[in-house]
C-alpha cells in the first residue's frame, strides 16, 4: 500500500497566487461597476437639480413686471418701496441684481391662490380679474450648496451661479449689450443663466472635471473628486419686452 500524501507547500502557493489574482479581478470588476452606477446615479442628481433649478428660475423671470391691468403704467403697479432682504426696489423696477449670486424680482399675482416660489399662499388676491393686485417680491440667492427662494431651500447640489443680463438704459424695450453686473440705471429685459452642480460625494478617481476647468477657468484643479455638471438657458422678461 502507498501512503496517503497532502499537498506539498509549492501546490499551495500556487493555488494561493492564482486564488489571489481571481480575488483582485473580482474585487475590480466590482469597484468598477460601482463606481459606474455611482456616476450614473450621481450625473442624473446633478442635471435633475440644474434643470429644476433652470425651470423655476426661468419661470420666476417670466413673471417679472406682470400686471393684473395691462393698462397700467410699471410706475404705478409697482411703487418705491423697502422690499426687505430686497432693499429698496425704486419706482418700476422690478428685477434687482443684489451680487453674483442672487437677484430679486416683482410681479403682480395672475390668480386667486397663487403660491410664491417658496410654496406659500400669496394674500390678498382680488377674485375679480383685471384688477390690480399688491406686488409680490422674491428673492433667489446661492446659499452654502443651496438654491434658496425668500431665504428657503428649493434646490440643493449648487455649487455656483452665473448670470448675465440683457440690459438698455432708456425706456425702448429692446437690449443694448449684455453685462454680468449692470449699473443701477439700467433696464435689465433678459437673463442668461449657467448652474454648475456637484455630486454629494467623491465619484471620479481623480480631481479633474472639464466641466470644472471650464467654469473655474482661473482655477482650473478642483479640490475634490465629486462630478460636477454645467447646465445653461436663457429667457426674456416677456412683460418688459414689446
Amino acid at each position: 500500500m502507498y501512503k496517503q500524501r497532502g499537498i506539498s507547500i509549492i501546490e499551495m502557493m500556487v493555488a494561493l497566487v492564482i486564488s489571489s489574482i481571481l480575488m483582485i479581478g473580482i474585487t475590480q470588476v466590482y469597484i468598477k461597476n460601482r463606481e459606474n452606477v455611482l456616476f450614473q446615479q450621481s450625473q442624473g442628481q446633478n442635471i435633475e437639480s440644474a434643470r429644476f433649478s433652470i425651470l423655476l428660475l426661468e419661470q420666476t423671470l417670466t413673471k417679472a413686471g406682470y400686471r393684473r391691468t395691462p393698462d397700467q403704467t410699471m410706475e404705478t403697479a409697482f411703487p418705491k418701496e423697502n422690499a426687505g432682504d430686497c432693499g429698496v426696489m425704486e419706482t418700476g423696477q422690478v428685477v434687482k441684481r443684489l451680487s453674483e449670486t442672487a437677484f430679486c424680482v416683482r410681479y403682480q399675482p395672475a390668480f386667486p391662490d397663487a403660491r410664491n416660489c417658496a410654496g406659500d399662499n400669496i394674500a390678498d388676491i382680488p377674485e375679480k380679474a383685471y384688477v390690480e393686485a399688491v406686488p409680490v417680491t422674491e428673492k433667489f440667492e446661492l446659499a452654502n450648496g443651496e438654491l434658496t427662494c425668500n431665504n428657503v431651500a428649493i434646490a440643493t447640489g449648487i455649487t455656483d451661479l452665473k448670470f448675465v443680463y440683457g440690459i438698455n438704459t432708456n425706456e425702448e424695450k429692446r437690449i443694448s449689450r449684455y453685462a454680468s453686473a449692470p449699473e443701477a440705471d439700467d433696464n435689465i429685459r433678459a437673463v442668461k443663466l449657467s448652474i454648475l452642480t456637484a455630486s454629494a460625494n467623491s465619484i471620479t478617481q481623480d480631481s479633474e472635471s472639464k466641466a470644472y476647468v471650464l467654469w473655474f477657468s482661473k482655477d482650473p484643479e478642483p479640490d475634490d473628486k465629486r462630478l460636477y455638471t454645467m447646465l445653461s438657458s436663457s429667457t426674456s422678461m416677456r412683460n418688459l419686452l414689446p
